[in-house]
């Protein structure tokens, strides 16, 4: 149970407890039921149901699954930071993207960059298409294009879209991929609901969910956030010259972000820890109460820990979602967080 109670004006709230316990639960398992609910809440079950039917529309969240993308054949995972001379408006953005197959995730920047771009794919040939044919594209607003791989995250997720699941998962039957299409739209949703939807048996659709979960392209049933607060979204992409000893200090780094939420908070600080592999070498996305406070907990903390790698960070404000979901949620980093191999010493 997670006993961190809101104090306003001194006085405790039990309101505090539920909101972060709330968000934690519906983060880690989003199809617990309201029974379930109401026990880690402790509360009845209709005040389980109010707080998170008040979540929801509070905050914006939608229910969504974290997927394993290997098992679904989506190998080819870029992220793209764009820096433009001309800047597009959201309305032309949306017109580049929201029929683009590829691009499973983009975000309206305001910085050392302007757009970052989250592109999936299942053939390297099908990328490597879509990237030479990205410029083009863009050809009106001046752009500058750098391209990361982006490999097994630290921390986080992003959302993959009904889009890109329907699209090109493989390694499915179609009856599942329809599933994990309905389910990346509402984790929560009935299984009376999908039974309908999709022509099939309560009883089948259990198993297919349990089949899912068990082969582990499911991996967890969880949420987005899409209205966060707080609302200063930082983003950066880093460069290091690595040497032998830098796992120290990144053994460090992973400590500071493990520990930087003294208290369980309403969403985690940092939400996105990625190493990657091109443009940049590791990208960040996190959440502060401001401009100040981002720069002194993010970015120069960051610089601070690396300074013996000469650091080198590209940094921009996240101000809006043009296509796909923002990834924001509350997790236990300490159980979560993945280690490398160096992280034992090797």
């Amino acid at each position: 149970m997670y006993i961190s109670l809101a104090v306003e004006k001194g006085i405790m709230t039990i309101y505090g407890f539920r909101t972060r316990t709330a968000l934690r639960e519906l983060s880690e398992d989003s199809r617990i039921s309201v029974t379930d609910m109401a026990k880690k809440l402790q509360c009845s079950r209709i005040t389980a149901a109010k707080t998170i039917k008040e979540l929801i529309e509070k905050y914006e969240i939608k229910f969504r699954i974290e997927i394993d993308e290997d098992k679904l054949g989506l190998s080819q995972r870029h992220l793209l930071i764009l820096k433009t001379e001309k800047k597009p408006s959201v309305e032309d953005l949306k017109d580049l993207f929201s029929d683009d197959r590829y691009v499973n995730c983009a975000l309206l920047c305001k910085g050392d960059f302007d757009i970052v771009l989250h592109v999936v794919s299942g053939n390297p040939m099908d990328y490597i298409v879509w990237e030479s044919l990205l410029p083009g594209k863009l050809a009106d607003y001046g752009v500058e294009i750098y391209p990361s791989e982006l490999m097994l995250t630290n921390f986080g997720y992003f959302p993959i879209s009904s889009a890109t699941i329907s699209g090109m998962a493989q390694n499915i039957n179609e009856k599942d991929k329809a599933l994990l299409a309905l389910l990346s739209e509402d984790s929560r949703m009935e299984i009376s609901e999908i039974a309908s939807k999709l022509g099939m048996g309560r009883t089948t659709i259990h198993y297919r969910i349990h089949t899912l979960v068990k082969s582990g392209i499911i991996k967890r049933f969880t949420v987005s956030v899409n209205k966060p607060t707080p609302e200063y979204i930082l983003a950066y992409a880093t460069n290091y010259h690595f040497n032998k000893t830098s796992h120290l200090r990144s053994i460090k780094m992973m400590e500071y972000y493990k520990q930087y939420d003294t208290e369980m908070p309403l969403l985690n600080t940092f939400q996105i820890l990625a190493p990657m592999s091109g443009s940049f070498r590791f990208l960040g996305i996190a959440l502060f109460e401001d401009e100040k406070t981002a720069r002194r907990d993010g970015i120069a903390a960051h610089s601070r820990v690396f300074n013996e790698e000469r650091v080198k960070m590209s940094t921009a404000r996240i101000t809006g979602v043009v296509k796909g979901s923002y990834p924001f949620r509350n997790m236990d980093m300490e159980k979560n967080y993945r280690r490398f191999q160096w992280y034992k010493g090797n």
